[in-house]
């Protein structure tokens, strides 16, 4: 017997329908090849074409309705795109920077590029994150409260564990650690954490940016004599909820919205 009731059902299927929304229309479109791989908000065209005019081999060339990226060799081409990103953020259009690097990957796998993080959004390039629900056997979920320090979507509650692939980084890498910093999960436990699935969501963010990630997501259950402990500062609290009352929760509006669609696939599910 389902745990959540028809109408709430058919309210988390409609919100992982709309987690993949399409990108504005208006917005400058970058392309690799014959590709379109990211969306430039009006407002950063001006900034933009100006790196373009005053740099002797910039990464990017502007060709009517799109921006070309090169098709240079994967290092070269990051070492080109590593500029650009310090540039975008000396004129404040890269928040949140982290000096982290994400890479791009093609439809191969084959990684094409990296940049620092942050202006995958500022000019919404696709992506990758991990996403693990943890869970108890007397179907309850914890949900991690986010730092009112984070730069995105603070105070809101997350997953138990939650972070972006970085260059470099193997999924299992990215769970493992994301589980011990964000949550105090040890190895042993960590280590039984169970593919389920992969969400695409793509949305406007403030300040004006595209997300465009990939959500690979886990299921974990949990021991009843765990409890999960912050290990870098990014979550505040954790809660442990009934899994209707997370439902309830996410149709209040009180989880992030990457988080919102993978609890929602969660209970679909479970409950």
């Amino acid at each position: 017997m389902s745990l959540i009731s028809a109408t709430t059902k058919a309210a988390l299927e409609e919100l992982l329908e709309t987690a993949l929304r399409p990108a504005p229309d208006h917005w400058l479109k970058i392309r690799y090849g014959s590709e379109i791989i990211g969306h430039v908000q009006p407002d950063y065209i001006n900034t933009i074409e100006s790196y373009i005019e005053k740099t002797e081999t910039p990464a990017l060339v502007r060709f009517g309705d799109h921006l070309q990226l090169e098709n240079l060799s994967p290092y070269l081409l990051s070492q080109v795109l590593q500029d650009f990103a310090e540039f975008l953020k000396k004129q404040g259009l890269a928040p949140g920077w982290r000096n982290e690097h994400f890479s791009w990957l093609d439809h191969l796998g084959h990684e094409r590029f990296r940049m620092e993080r942050a202006v995958f959004r500022s000019l919404g390039l696709h992506s990758r994150a991990c996403h693990i629900n943890g869970y108890t056997a007397q179907q309850e979920l914890y949900l991690g409260l986010r730092s009112n320090i984070k730069a995105t979507d603070p105070n809101m509650l997350d997953n138990l564990a939650a972070g972006g692939i970085s260059a470099d980084e193997t999924l299992q890498q990215c769970v493992l650690r994301e589980l011990w910093e964000e949550a105090g999960v040890p190895l042993d436990i960590a280590r039984l954490a169970n593919p389920v699935g992969h969400i695409h969501v793509r949305r406007v963010v403030e300040p004006k940016g595209l997300h465009d990630e990939s959500l690979y997501t886990y299921d974990l259950m949990l021991p009843d004599d765990f409890s999960p402990k912050n290990n870098d500062g990014e979550v505040s609290e954790f809660i442990k909820v009934p899994f209707t009352q997370a439902a309830n929760l996410i149709l209040e509006g009180a989880l992030t919205p990457d988080a919102a669609a993978v609890t929602a696939d969660f209970l679909l599910r479970k409950a």
